[in-house]
């Protein structure tokens, strides 16, 4: 009995290690985008706070005081835009690697899927060797009941 070789195993694991690393790939991903994301509501955040100081003095505020505020808002404002741009870049990347793994998964299925068919034909070729040895040996014993049979009664009716 031959044992099963896939032919394309070497292809079939290559393609599950490429898995694995663009599965790690996309998780950097993720949390590179969740990272962004919470940078761009700290720098939300900061700006919102800003502004209520302003409205919170009341009153007349200082032509100096305005002026650092108003360039702090700006700076903050700056900083929130490359922000978003890094939003907008790991989004990017994330969903190139979701696209990646989609391939490369495809891939992977349709190389378990065709080592599935050809283990099965494998077994039913064994089956099938097995079914015919079977039957040779039934017949070699069927054989030599005959002939002992026939033997047997040769010699009585001398």
């Amino acid at each position: 009995m031959k044992k099963f070789q896939f032919r394309l195993e070497r292809v079939f694991r290559y393609h599950q290690q490429r898995l694995k690393q663009v599965e790690l790939k996309l998780a950097q991903a993720a949390m590179e985008r969740t990272s962004a994301e919470n940078a761009v509501r700290h720098w939300l955040q900061q700006i919102e706070q800003s502004c209520q100081l302003n409205e919170s003095v009341g009153g007349l505020i200082n032509p100096a005081i305005r002026a650092n505020v108003t360039a702090h808002l700006e700076q903050l404002g700056v900083i929130l835009a490359t922000a978003r741009e890094r939003l907008k870049v790991s989004e990017q990347r994330f969903r190139e690697q979701e696209r990646l793994r989609a391939e490369i998964t495809q891939d992977v299925e349709g190389l378990t899927h065709l080592r599935d068919m050809r283990r099965q034909e494998h077994r039913d070729e064994v089956n099938r060797q097995q079914q015919i040895e079977l039957d040779e040996v039934v017949m070699r014993r069927w054989s030599a009941l005959e002939a002992d049979d026939t033997f047997m009664s040769a010699g009585m009716s001398e």
